[in-house]
């Protein structure tokens, strides 16, 4: 892959660059391609590079001790990933893992700090950036601390949807679902079955469309959702047909 100063561009955090800072930057990117399931890097080493993911999806992840794994975002085409380290010399706190055939460009540390100190708009746009991340980080907290696994769950669905229908990946399954929302796979099943039995949503193998949004957004307003029934239900019936569990 050529990388060259237009490509770069298509970097929001980049683009603030002038032409020239943006030519000089061009010639240090080093790409690497990242197959699935690979990490980029692991919790609790040391790394220097910030990354910009050209194509492919990645997902930040943390370990428990007892080997519980909690998913704290995916990352897609035109994202940063590694601020963290790069800018506050600190061991990477996730793991980076490719969740398909992936490719990045990166820099070392040191020629982003040059940028840094040349240009004054690659500043802003990093502290902005940050700025979203901090948010995301709140909003995450907020949601395991004040509302149901139902809520949360009906919050992502719509957070997730374009006109009221989600084209999911083929690799956000409901383990990697339930990683994301805080909570075990049954319990993410069971509450889209409740969804679909209810007809507030309806599952395709690529989508989920919402068919209720009003009832939907209901239930991710409230901090404990009492209306819909529970339903006993095997784990893995018509959900799982169309909605695998894990890949």
């Amino acid at each position: 892959m050529q990388i060259t100063p237009e490509r770069l561009r298509q970097f929001p955090v980049l683009n603030v660059l002038s032409d020239e800072a943006l030519a000089s930057l061009t010639p240090k990117a080093e790409v690497r391609v990242v197959g699935k399931d690979e990490c980029l890097y692991l919790e609790g080493e040391s790394s220097d590079k910030l990354y910009f993911v050209v194509e492919g999806w990645f997902k930040a992840e943390k370990t428990s001790r007892g080997g519980r794994q909690a998913t704290l975002r995916f990352i897609g085409p035109g994202e940063v990933i590694n601020e963290l380290s790069v800018f506050s010399n600190v061991a990477n706190t996730v793991s980076l893992i490719a969740m398909q055939p992936s490719t990045v460009v990166h820099f070392a540390q040191q020629d982003i700090e040059q940028c840094l100190h040349s240009d004054s708009g690659l500043s802003r746009a990093v502290i902005e950036r940050l700025a979203v991340r901090i948010q995301h980080l709140l909003d995450q907290v907020e949601g395991l601390s004040l509302y149901t696994v139902e809520a949360r769950l009906a919050r992502y669905l719509l957070t997730q949807s374009t006109d009221d229908v989600w084209e999911r990946h083929q690799w956000i399954t409901q383990t990697e679902i339930a990683a994301r929302l805080g909570t075990v796979l049954d319990v993410v099943n069971r509450n889209l079955q409740n969804l679909v039995k209810e007809g507030i949503i309806e599952i395709h193998r690529e989508k989920i469309v919402i068919l209720d949004r009003e009832r939907l957004k209901t239930i991710a307003r409230s901090l404990s959702f009492q209306s819909l029934k529970p339903i006993c239900l095997r784990t893995s019936t018509f959900v799982e047909d169309l909605f695998p569990q894990s890949c």
